[in-house]
């Protein structure tokens, strides 16, 4: 890195130790309180501000995009990420942790061992600060940090999304790449302009420019140290190479053809048909896969993984539509798509347990699939949301969006009765509680894609 004058510097670049230590002295503090400095620019409109303010106004270093390491002297990158705070107090990453970019016409060449993405990422200075919407970048509260790098045990899962990625590129379909494709690392857009593109190898169509990142959810995992309450899904001999999907469904098959209510009963999760917990689908899942009832599974809490009961009726048409936490008015008035949390919802990937019918109103278990909404509908979401909240700025919140206009996505009702509502703008009238709903035809057309898609289809 390029110093003015390394002597005057408060830290050795040359020591990592000293690096650590001096970074260690904005834990619990702000950035304002450590650098003479009057405002940056805001992080609602332009992101990495506050990273580059770390780097040029408390490390004393020049900005720069070259593939080195920032404190190259050590080999060491620093990266700083937003959490937010949760209703419950509980803490997540705002957002995917950006690495480095992806050069279509070297990665190819590339072996996952001598990577691009592994040089960068093999050590991190991470430091992670609370985003308040209200406040001055400067006066974010600086929560973590700790030097961190890519986890040996999670290096195989990482390698997979790698491999995934590459192998698109090499075979001329860079423009086909998806959030969707992978677990805990993924190929984000990189780009100011949406309507820019990169040539590709093996292929003479434009793709959108990329970068390696780790995903939000990964990065919540990491911050908020869950290793301890994670359990993995454990692998008998020969199942190594297994990917993740493939070891799940594995574990599903001996309870194929099994209703919900058979597989509660042999889990001990119902008592004579009488009572059903809550989150009956995830506490099955945990029965199938061996992880206790009070431990996390390790690959869904870093890849963000939701199981969802999915019941399809004869036809392939779920019995029901998806429907998402309902929404609260003036969250929604006041909230970019990006910043809402329909969209971090639409980020996650999904586990359907799926349910086929078998007779009338006899469901039984069929097959489980991995499911996150391709880059292509997100912009079609986007476009509900939207509307949406133009109704509701507009004083028009009990007009929902209708199936009949969007292709994915809808809006309706979900509280205990009309009575149950929520205040909605301008003037805090009540208005009956709502939320998003993914449209039955479109789930529908995603589930046949994703199983139709599945190596056992092809097979």
């Amino acid at each position: 890195m390029a110093q003015d004058s390394e002597s005057a510097l408060p830290y050795n670049p040359r020591d990592k130790q000293s690096i650590i230590e001096y970074a260690s002295l904005l834990m619990g503090s702000t950035l304002r309180e450590h650098v003479d400095v009057d405002s940056i620019p805001s992080t609602k409109k332009r992101r990495g501000t506050f990273g580059n303010a770390v780097e040029k106004y408390y490390f004393m270093y020049d900005l720069n995009s070259d593939s080195n390491p920032d404190f190259n002297e050590v080999g060491m990158e620093l990266k700083t990420t937003p959490l937010i705070r949760r209703k419950k107090g509980q803490y997540s990453a705002k957002e995917r942790l950006v690495i480095t970019n992806i050069n279509y016409m070297n990665v190819v060449n590339e072996q996952f061992e001598t990577s691009a993405l592994l040089h960068k990422a093999s050590d991190i200075l991470l430091i992670s600060y609370l985003y308040e919407k209200e406040k001055d970048p400067l006066d974010y509260i600086i929560e973590v940090v700790a030097e961190w790098g890519l986890p040996e045990e999670d290096l195989d899962v990482i390698k997979r999304d790698w491999e995934t990625v590459v192998d698109k590129v090499r075979q001329g379909k860079a423009h086909e790449i998806s959030g969707s494709d992978t677990l805990y690392l993924e190929a984000c857009t990189k780009a100011a302009d949406s309507s820019v593109r990169r040539s590709q190898p093996f292929s003479d169509i434009p793709a959108k420019p990329r970068a390696w990142a780790l995903k939000a959810s990964y990065m919540t995992a990491v911050q908020n140290k869950l290793r301890d309450n994670l359990q993995r899904i454990k692998r008998a001999p020969g199942e190594e190479e297994l990917d993740e999907l493939a070891l799940i469904r594995k574990r599903f098959a001996p309870y194929f053809g099994k209703t919900l209510m058979e597989l509660a009963e042999t889990f001990g999760l119902v008592h004579d048909g009488i009572r059903t917990p809550k989150a009956l689908t995830a506490l099955i899942v945990k029965h199938i896969l061996d992880i206790d009832e009070d431990a996390k599974v390790e690959l869904f809490e870093k890849a963000g993984i939701k199981p969802k009961a999915i019941r399809l009726r004869k036809n392939g048409r779920p019995k029901e539509a998806m429907s998402f936490p309902r929404f609260d008015y003036y969250e929604l008035a006041e909230r970019e798509f990006e910043e809402s949390d329909f969209y971090r919802y639409l980020q996650r990937k999904y586990l359907f347990v799926i349910f086929g019918e078998v007779g009338k109103e006899d469901y039984r278990l069929r097959d489980v699939a991995f499911w996150q909404m391709p880059d292509d509908d997100l912009e079609e979401a986007r476009r509900c949301y939207e509307l949406m909240r133009e109704r509701v700025k507009a004083g028009r919140a009990e007009e929902s969006v209708k199936s009949t206009e969007n292709r994915c996505c809808h809006v309706r009702p979900h509280g205990q009765s009309a009575a149950d509502t929520l205040p909605a703008p301008p003037d805090g009238r009540p208005v009956t509680k709502k939320c998003f709903w993914l449209n039955q035809g479109y789930l529908q057309q995603e589930i046949s894609r994703i199983l139709l898609d599945s190596p056992e289809s092809r097979s």
